[in-house]
Formats: C-alpha cells, sequence, structure tokens
C-alpha cells in the first residue's frame, strides 16, 4: 500500500502515481457526470489486455475515508464497489453508444527491424 504523499490527488480522489494524466481527467469528468463506462484492463507496457469480463462496467465512485481512491459501482445509486486498479487501464469505452473515451499510447512497441521480420497472420 502507498502512503497518502505517494498518490497523485486530483479532486480529492486519490490515483496511482504510475496512472496517466488523461486518464485521470477521463476518470474524473465520468465520475462528476456519472457516466456508465467499460474499462478495459490490460498489461500496460505491451498493451495487452487481460480479457476481464466481470467488475469492468459501472459508474466511478470513490471511497471514504482519508484516501479516497476511485471506485467502480454497479450503478449510481450503489454505495459501495471494487477499487479501480487506474494504473492498468488500456481503454475506457462510454457503456452506451461505444465511445471510445480514451485509449493507452504504447509507446515502447518493439518495431521490426531488417533482421527481424514482422509476423503476419496469427
Amino acid at each position: 500500500m502507498l502512503e497518502p504523499d505517494q498518490y497523485k490527488i486530483t479532486c480529492g480522489t486519490y490515483y496511482h502515481p504510475d496512472t496517466p494524466d488523461a486518464l485521470i481527467k477521463v476518470l474524473e469528468d465520468c465520475r462528476e457526470n456519472k457516466t456508465r463506462i467499460i474499462i478495459d484492463y490490460g498489461d500496460t507496457k505491451t498493451g495487452e489486455s487481460w480479457g476481464e469480463t466481470h467488475d469492468i462496467l459501472g459508474t466511478i465512485g470513490r471511497s471514504s475515508g482519508p484516501v479516497r481512491v476511485p471506485l467502480l459501482l454497479h450503478n449510481a445509486r450503489s454505495a459501495g464497489g471494487g477499487a479501480i486498479l487506474d494504473h492498468c487501464i488500456l481503454s475506457v469505452r462510454a457503456s452506451y453508444g461505444k465511445e471510445l473515451l480514451y485509449k493507452l499510447k504504447i509507446s515502447n512497441m518493439l518495431e521490426p527491424t531488417p533482421s527481424q521480420p514482422a509476423h503476419e497472420g496469427t
């Protein structure tokens, strides 16, 4: 567990220090507007999705107490939910219309070199 002074704090919500600022803005906008979202979790270094099918849909709330972390609530009337792994988010979509609100930019993806041909097909 991190100490309170190690988090990124925005609008009273405590985010993991590795969470991109653009994602924090999207999550805060969704929390304030009670936007229902779908989260895709995965490896933020490779961009590979974990393929989660549970606990990825809901609205954003936040916990109570001295360190108020973002929670994924079943709906806007819910009183509690699970903590969001905000530093492991690959993308966020609006549940209605599936509009892409955020997508992680992977900057360290390996480019094929002449001696390392690209793999085609799977």
